[in-house]
């Protein structure tokens, strides 16, 4: 019985040195700063120059996208970057057919007057679809969507979710064009983002305090 437990506090101490370091990084001085500010000076932006993002640029972000929690790990998000105009042309003309008759709040209350865009003429769409069969999936891709926006911001890229075009990706009558992003069936679409070089630098909006409450 003593060789036994002699073998077993042997064995348990060759594992405890095999386990990995735990590594925690905690940022300091600027590190932190710059983290907070990002998240702090982030605002949606609603114009944007005509040049487009690069490709090393959408890596930074999708990789950032992906990085976000999920619960069970089972991300269940599809994640689409459109660039190509003619897609974009025909999603906006999706919109404009979907809106005729109806009333908005917004920037979309606007998609009347000529050469409207509901990415606000975004040279990049993000379009982020969810399994429908997963309850958590929405909430796991609004935490990717934050991701989204503050790592586009960190490297200088303006962003807006677009909410409103949500209805319209997911009427009956447009899923050729869930087909052509090369959506998945049993997904949806949850949310997209417009994304390009930001044309304006706009104030914040006021923040509401007291919507927090400390319970001690």
């Amino acid at each position: 019985m003593k060789k036994f437990t002699a073998l077993m506090a042997i064995v348990l101490f060759l594992s405890a040195c095999q386990e990995k370091e735990i590594k925690q990084v905690v940022y300091e001085g600027t590190a932190k700063e710059a983290i907070l500010d990002n998240i702090h000076s982030r605002r949606a932006i609603r114009q944007y120059t005509e040049q487009q993002v690069s490709k090393e640029q959408i890596d930074t972000v999708m990789k950032s996208a992906i990085f976000a929690p999920s619960g069970l790990n089972k991300q269940p998000w599809e994640i689409r970057v459109v660039q190509n105009p003619d897609i974009l042309k025909e999603i906006n003309q999706r919109f404009l057919n979907f809106a005729k008759g109806k009333e908005f709040q917004g920037s979309a209350a606007r998609y009347r007057e000529a050469d409207f865009s509901i990415f606000h003429h975004a040279p990049t769409l993000i379009v982020i679809a969810t399994d429908k069969a997963n309850p958590g999936a929405k909430l796991d891709a609004g935490i990717a969507l934050q991701n989204i926006l503050l790592s586009a911001h960190a490297i200088g890229l303006g962003t807006c979710p677009l909410g409103t075009l949500v209805a319209t990706m997911n009427l009956p009558e447009n899923q050729d064009i869930l087909k052509l992003l090369n959506i998945p069936e049993g997904y949806e679409v949850t949310i997209n983002v417009s994304l390009g070089h930001p044309a304006e630098s706009p104030d914040a909006p006021i923040r509401y305090t007291e919507k927090v409450k400390i319970i001690e």
